[in-house]
């Protein structure tokens, strides 16, 4: 898997965080046209902070933001820093004091199709967030929603997608587009399908959601 080298306070993402979560769709309904947990996701991109903190910056009461900042973690966005992390991060635990962070660097989303055969796992190349370490910002996108264009407003763009078609060389996977963050994930998608479809030859798969039971499977189709 391809590995992140973060830097600055972003240290903490170095700490237990996957490099990918795949999450099911109805995850990114409930960002879509919630601007308020974009926002979240974004600040939490610059590293760790607690619901006080973040209800302090987005001007909210605190009530309403938890609220928010506990949907993300049901739906597998968010996650909280244990005991072992804050101390190593250095961070403070006065008054128990609960530190969020994403929960990846990378999501993907996947949805479930049943049919005469069996269940099919559908995980399409448009569905897609990742946490953009050297601008500090959360980016999301789907069909119908983007909230950053990479290729007008980043510097590093273009350094960004020759990254990405090189690591794709080495995987034997074509990247055909010419904007880095939908080029991005369009590789882990492929990455990801790839290791299913080596997981899934000897071996039962499954796929674990807060808004799901863990679902296991054997021989599943796969499919974009």
């Amino acid at each position: 898997m391809i590995r992140t080298n973060v830097i600055d306070k972003l240290n903490v993402f170095r700490i237990n965080v996957k490099s990918v979560a795949v999450l099911p769709i109805e995850s990114f309904d409930a960002l879509l046209g919630n601007s308020i947990r974009i926002n979240i996701m974004d600040m939490l991109s610059r590293g760790p902070m607690t619901v006080t903190s973040l209800a302090q910056e987005l001007g909210m009461l605190k009530g309403v933001v938890h609220r928010h900042v506990k949907a993300l973690e049901d739906f597998g966005w968010v996650r909280q820093l244990n005991n072992d992390e804050v101390k190593t991060v250095g961070l403070s635990r006065e008054a128990n004091r609960i530190y969020y962070v994403p929960s990846a660097m990378v999501y993907l989303g996947f949805k479930l199709e049943a049919n005469e055969h069996g269940m099919k796992i559908i995980i399409p190349a448009n569905y897609g967030a990742f946490v953009d370490v050297r601008g500090r910002k959360f980016i999301l996108l789907t069909p119908t929603f983007s909230n950053h264009e990479c290729r007008n407003s980043c510097p590093s763009h273009e350094a960004c997608l020759d990254w990405i078609k090189r690591i794709g060389k080495q995987y034997h996977i074509s990247v055909d587009y010419d904007d880095a963050g939908r080029a991005l994930m369009y590789l882990y998608t492929q990455l990801i399908l790839k290791e299913f479809r080596i997981n899934m030859i000897n071996n039962a798969i499954m796929l674990d959601s807060p808004r799901l039971n863990s679902i296991f499977m054997k021989h599943a189709n796969l499919a974009l």
